[in-house]
Parts: C-alpha cells; sequence; structure tokens
C-alpha cells in the first residue's frame, strides 16, 4: 500500500480538476491511500462522494510566493505544498505529486531533502510514447544548460530508471545530427566518454525527428531543450486535431466521415498523445516527487498519481542513489 501526497493547490485549475482526478484515481485503486493538502472550503462540493482511502489535511495555497521560489527558502511555509513536503520527509506520506511550477519544487527539494552529491540540483525524468513503447527524457527543465559532468549524471539517472534487468538500456544523447563532429563540446565530451560504459548500450547522438521513433529507451538532453521539445510536440498534436477537425465539421458527409475517423484515429493518436503520459520524476534526492503538467486535466493528473505508485514499487529513488554512486566511484566528477 502506497501513501500518496496530493497538493490540491499547484497547476493551472486547483482544486476543481485536482480532486476529481484523485477521486478517479484512489476509488480505481482501493489498496492505495491518498492525503489530499489544500483548503478544506475546496472539499464541501466533494465531500459526498470521497472514497474511503481518502483524507484532508487543511493548508493554504502557496500564494504569490510561488512566483518568488528563492523566498521560500527564508521561512517555515504551512502551505499546502510546503506541509505535504514536510510529510514526505517525515516519513508521514511516501511520495508527493504537485502540478505547482518546476522553480517552486525544486527549490522545496533542496529544503527538505537532500540532493546526491554528484548533482548540483535535481534532473526532471519524464517518459515520452513512441512506436514501439516509451522512452525517458532527461533533463526537461530543471538546468536549462548542461556540461559535461551534467550530462553524464543525467544518464546515470536515466540508465537507473530505464534498466529492468533483461539488457543494459539504449541510450543516446540529442544532439543536431548524428555524426560524431555534430554539437557543442560538452555533447561531444559526453559521447566520448560514454562510449566508455559497458552497462549501458550506447547508441551515439540522437537528432529530434527521431525521439519519437522508439530507437532510444533514454534521450539525454540540456534541460532547454528536453523542455522545449515536450511542449512543441504538445503543441503539435493540437495543431493536428484542430486542422482535422476543421476540415470535417462542414458538409452533409463529412459529420459522418469525423465520426468514423474518429473512431480510426483515436487508438493510434492516443498512443502518441506526451499527456497521457504525465508526471515527470524530479529526481535525485531522497524524496519521491512527482511533477504534473500544470494544464493537465483529471486524467492526465490521475496518470502522474499512478507514476509516483510505479516509481515506489521499482525503488527509484533507491536505484537512482545507487547508480549516482557507481558513477562517482568509476568517473570521478570535479
Amino acid at each position: 500500500m502506497a501513501r500518496i501526497a496530493i497538493d490540491l493547490h499547484g497547476g493551472d485549475f486547483g482544486p476543481s480538476i485536482l480532486i476529481p482526478a484523485c477521486f478517479r484515481y484512489f476509488r480505481a485503486n482501493p489498496q492505495h491511500h491518498g492525503v489530499l493538502f489544500g483548503n478544506l472550503n475546496a472539499r464541501q462540493a466533494f465531500k459526498h462522494s470521497c472514497p474511503a482511502n481518502i483524507e484532508w489535511i487543511d493548508t493554504n495555497d502557496i500564494s504569490d510566493l510561488a512566483h518568488k521560489p528563492a523566498q521560500l527558502m527564508r521561512r517555515d511555509g504551512f502551505s499546502s505544498i510546503e506541509t505535504a513536503f514536510k510529510a514526505v520527509r517525515d516519513g508521514q506520506v511516501d511520495a508527493l505529486v504537485s502540478a505547482e511550477h518546476t522553480g517552486v519544487l525544486l527549490v522545496l527539494v533542496g529544503k527538505y531533502g537532500a540532493l546526491h552529491p554528484a548533482l548540483n540540483r535535481p534532473v526532471l525524468a519524464a517518459w515520452l510514447p513512441t512506436l514501439t513503447g516509451t522512452a525517458m527524457m532527461l533533463d526537461l527543465g530543471a538546468s536549462f544548460t548542461a556540461n559535461q559532468q551534467q550530462l553524464l549524471t543525467y544518464a546515470a539517472v536515466g540508465k537507473a530508471l530505464a534498466s529492468t534487468g533483461e539488457a543494459n538500456p539504449r541510450l543516446s544523447l540529442l544532439n543536431v545530427g548524428a555524426e560524431y563532429y555534430k554539437g557543442p563540446e560538452a555533447l561531444r565530451l559526453a559521447h566520448a566518454t560514454l562510449q566508455g560504459w559497458s552497462d549501458i548500450d550506447y547508441r551515439g547522438f540522437i537528432e529530434a525527428s527521431d525521439i519519437f521513433s522508439g530507437q532510444a529507451d533514454v534521450i539525454v538532453c540540456d534541460g532547454f531543450t528536453g523542455n522545449s521539445i515536450i511542449k512543441a510536440s504538445a503543441g503539435a498534436l493540437d495543431l493536428t486535431f484542430a486542422l482535422l477537425k476543421a476540415r470535417l465539421e462542414h458538409g452533409l458527409l463529412k459529420p459522418l466521415l469525423a465520426w468514423w475517423l474518429k473512431r480510426q484515429l483515436t487508438t493510434v493518436l492516443k498512443k502518441l498523445d506526451p499527456r497521457l503520459a504525465n508526471g515527470a520524476l524530479v529526481a535525485g534526492s531522497n524524496l519521491l516527487v512527482v511533477k504534473s503538467h500544470g494544464n493537465a486535466n483529471d486524467r492526465a493528473f490521475a496518470s502522474a498519481i499512478e507514476r509516483a505508485v510505479s516509481a515506489l514499487a521499482l525503488d527509484s529513488t533507491g536505484k537512482i542513489r545507487r547508480e549516482l554512486d557507481k558513477l562517482v566511484e568509476k568517473w570521478p566528477l570535479d
């Protein structure tokens, strides 16, 4: 049984979306327990349909401090997100899921958790749909640039999360081309080092056009690039749906054609929707924290809760720590 803390005041929509998402997940998974942190006034409209495996902790939202994350280090906070972080730190819950923005989560991981010495800040790792299954990409915005050492630590985190015990994960560095001489110096140096790693299946550089092809299990890049790709992919998918809808809305036969196409395409396109793989691990500390997209709907946020439960079952924080320990021992970092 997992006890999962939920911050109800994060994201674009707050409790109006997050509470139904929690109800959806914990009603379908009665073996797990949800602890919802937020203003109890938001509960009134939902209290009669609340599953028995959910409890509520009355707290305030983070207010304007969300726009000034650095100030969170200088005060003892009692907002929903900070109270939830304290609960994870103190072992009252096993993991935390929040749609709060990345800056707040990074600051609070540093405030309430212990970051591995190999990292200078946490790394965001998320799973992307591909033609053959899923691939992990990291970093997705925790650090906007990355030097050689950071890229190697990202590779170690990705290896820990992608290893199944059956085969070494296929790992690639995202670059502007597949040729060994292309890209910034940091990428080329990391490329040279990764070729000496015996416990990964290093595939060299990969281009952005091949991310969703299934050629790699782990794709490593700097946070600016990773974040841009995730958001551009979601935007491209939205554009595809919008253009199809606009094209098929008019005409006598078009509604019937639209209905038929929707049935045919939904299964295919659903697999490629990045939001259905919602939930990025804020990885590298002793706390298990999952970040949801800020604009996630109730189904997507429920997926983020499932991500936290799965990470617990796989001992993700322990696997990452052990892999980073091996990295420091084998490839000493400055």
